[in-house]
């Protein structure tokens, strides 16, 4: 199975910042409070997946997810997992062909029952693809395949969103400067529109990595891991109309720094998380008002037994709280699941992971809130240290 693959368009720096997190997976197990389940352990086989790396998305009673390694050629799957019968199904088996694509690091979103994703790996080029699966017919189209250069975009390691016909989604490298884009999709037309070359620092960003965009009255908002003022990291604002971009933040450090995730919205405020920087070195948990640009800091993770570390991907906003996981930190160092009141500032650990089979290890996506269960994935641990999909109450 392929678990590290090494794809083009990496730079060390880039490649270092995402290495920050795989530190520590080893610790003592220890017991832990909650409502805490395993619901699948991976097992890497044809008939599974291996490595899941994004988050999960809910409908109709199952859950669909993407793995970055297992499945019959070992480039990862679409699965399928039904919460009552604990049932899963590979819907497909990525094959790393030029019609197909390979190592699926983003999460994928749902559309009527048209699932769209994108590959790191794979297509024409080998450096990504966008794809559609449908659900009814259990049907996959190869809907782009990345060619790289000036006026395109390679590696896509985050997720898209709909806005009408139109997929929005960024590029890890790539574009006129190499460091990543910003493209439009058009399902309808199968259009492609390079929308924005990142550039670095000191007025740009550079190297989105594992995030998606997320969009408002005409902007998309995202963040690039690293470039800025400090080249640690910046907020933006894109005009989907004018091609402009602003810059709302950039990190230099103390306010966090090498953000890997994504932004949520809720009224004029974003939420997101910086994996880095921050008093302890260990990331933090902000918030931006776009009117003004201010950004605020909310917690900043100590790491240790007693908080997390290195927070990757974005928040999962639910009334008055926000939900989120790290990828290392708590008893074992490997990972914890949180909740912050950014109104009040508490701030609670709901779980600590632990590296024994009746649990996982470096929770790497986002959460899924349905009712009041959490329902989310591991990279690592579980029964055969392929990664676990699991459910905590909050009951």
């Amino acid at each position: 199975m392929r678990k590290n693959r090494i794809v083009s368009g990496f730079s060390v720096l880039a490649l270092a910042v995402g290495l920050v997190c795989l530190s520590g997976l080893a610790g003592t197990p220890a017991s832990a409070a909650g409502s805490y389940k395993v619901l699948h352990n991976f097992d890497g086989s044809k008939t599974d997946g291996a490595t899941p790396f994004g988050s999960l998305i809910l409908s109709g009673g199952n859950l669909y997810g993407m793995t970055t390694g297992g499945g019959t050629s070992g480039s990862g799957t679409i699965f399928e997992f039904n919460i009552k019968t604990k049932q899963l199904t590979v819907l497909h088996n990525f094959d790393d062909s030029k019609t197909d694509g390979a190592a699926p690091y983003g999460s994928l979103i749902l559309s009527g029952t048209n699932l769209y994703g994108m590959t790191i790996a794979g297509g024409s080029a080998d450096v990504g693809t966008i794809f559609e699966f449908s659900i009814k017919t259990k049907k996959f189209k190869l809907l782009y395949s990345f060619e790289g250069g000036t006026t395109d975009g390679v590696n896509p390691f985050g997720s898209l969103i709909l806005s009408g016909t139109n997929l929005y989604g960024m590029t890890y490298g790539g574009g006129a400067h190499s460091v990543g884009t910003i493209f439009e999709f058009n399902i309808k037309t199968s259009q492609f529109a390079l929308l924005h070359s990142f550039q670095g620092e000191p007025d740009d960003g550079a190297y989105p990595r594992y995030g998606n965009l997320i969009f408002s009255r005409g902007n998309l908002y995202g963040m690039a891991t690293i470039g800025g003022a400090y080249d640690t990291g910046t907020i933006f604002e894109f005009n989907v109309k004018t091609r402009q971009l602003r810059l709302l933040h950039s990190f230099w450090g103390g306010d966090g720094a090498d953000p890997l995730g994504s932004l949520i919205l809720s009224g004029q405020n974003l939420y997101g998380m910086a994996s880095g920087g921050s008093e302890g070195g260990h990331g933090l948990i902000f918030m931006v008002k776009i009117k003004n640009s201010q950004l605020t800091p909310l917690h900043s993770f100590e790491g240790g037994t007693t908080d997390g570390a290195c927070p990757v991907n974005h928040l999962t906003l639910s009334g008055k709280n926000l939900y989120g996981m790290t990828c290392n930190g708590g008893q074992n160092d490997s990972g914890t699941i949180f909740t912050l009141n950014p109104g009040t500032g508490a701030y609670s650990l709901l779980y600590d992971f632990t590296v024994t089979p009746a649990d996982g290890d470096y929770p790497n996506g986002s959460l899924l809130l349905s009712g009041t269960t959490l329902y989310g994935m591991t990279t690592n641990g579980g029964a055969n240290n392929d990664g676990v999909i699991f459910s905590y109450s909050l009951k």
